[in-house]
């Protein structure tokens, strides 16, 4: 008998499938437990990126239409990314919305060693500010003292402002540049004595076609036929720039850009004037988190949070 019991304890094939064994156990824990965490990771990055795309979403309408709704567009689009925000705290201001998540994870392995869940928790904040680097900028200079009320940009007495209908020279001068600027844009910065040239003279048939291409543009597009609907999407709204004012100007002379603003087109009209309205909306940019604004401000907006 004491033979036998002595052959079992020195056989090293036994030990092996014993060691095997408890190996492959604590793999195959470890590997469960590995599935648990890719689990947690995953809800958390999709919860994050939902939020932020929520209150990026309302950041965008919160200056222009109040909290209220966009408190119910960052719901929306968290809904179309799978999650509820229905009850979840929310925090804004007239140019911040902030919101909070918590969402519970089952384990599947985990619950061996006696983990049920994980709750998994995400906020997000977005701010709109004004825009102190602003893009796609239009040649066209307004004083501040005609918004949001003023409705016309008019070229038919160029006398009224010393030879100047509003052009500045931005990416230089003439009718030509005039026209490239109006349909594409350039990069503008505000403060900081930034200035630019005006650019005088009526250049109106370039100028009356550029405004009327954009125009064109958006024919397909319903929201962009009216001011209180259109947004950064619609080629008729042009983003400005605001100056103090036009007196004392002579010819040729240098403006300081104190702000930037968003105007829709209307229409371009045959006393040689374009007609629109200044509207409030978001546009791409670097954003001054230092500045006021005012109530027509062309803002951009910043995940800070």
């Amino acid at each position: 008998m004491m033979r036998k019991i002595k052959r079992l304890l020195l056989n090293e094939n036994g030990n092996i499938l014993v060691t095997v064994a408890l190996f492959m156990a604590v793999l195959l824990g470890a590997t469960g437990l590995a599935v648990d965490v890719g689990k947690v990771y995953l809800e958390k990055s999709e919860l994050q990126k939902a939020l932020d795309a929520a209150v990026l979403g309302g950041a965008h309408i919160i200056v222009g239409k109040g909290e209220a709704e966009a408190i119910t567009l960052a719901k929306t689009i968290a809904q179309k990314n799978k999650y509820s925000l229905e009850g979840s705290p929310f925090s804004t201001t007239r140019n911040s919305i902030k919101v909070t998540k918590q969402v519970t994870v089952p384990m599947t392995f985990a619950k061996f060693i006696g983990v049920e869940d994980k709750v998994v928790s995400a906020s997000a904040k977005a701010i709109a500010a004004p825009l102190k680097i602003g893009t796609g900028i239009t040649p066209i200079a307004v004083e501040k003292a005609a918004i949001p009320h003023g409705t016309e940009l008019k070229c038919d007495n160029t006398g009224n402002h010393h030879g100047n209908c509003g052009y500045l020279a931005i990416d230089g001068s003439g009718a030509s540049n005039l026209a490239d600027g109006i349909l594409n844009g350039a990069s503008v910065s505000v403060g900081d004595m930034k200035t630019f040239d005006t650019d005088p003279g009526q250049k109106w048939g370039p100028v009356k076609s550029a405004f009327q291409t954009l125009i064109d543009r958006d024919e397909d597009k319903p929201h962009c036929q009216r001011f209180d609907t259109a947004d950064n999407h619609c080629a008729r709204v042009i983003y400005i720039v605001v100056i103090d004012t036009w007196d004392n100007l002579n010819g040729k002379d240098q403006v300081q850009v104190v702000g930037l603003a968003a105007y829709w087109l209307e229409d371009v009209n045959k006393d040689k004037s374009i007609k629109g309205r200044f509207i409030k909306t978001i546009a791409p940019g670097e954003i001054d988190l230092t500045s006021g604004g005012s109530e027509y401000s062309l803002y951009g907006v910043k995940l800070v949070e």
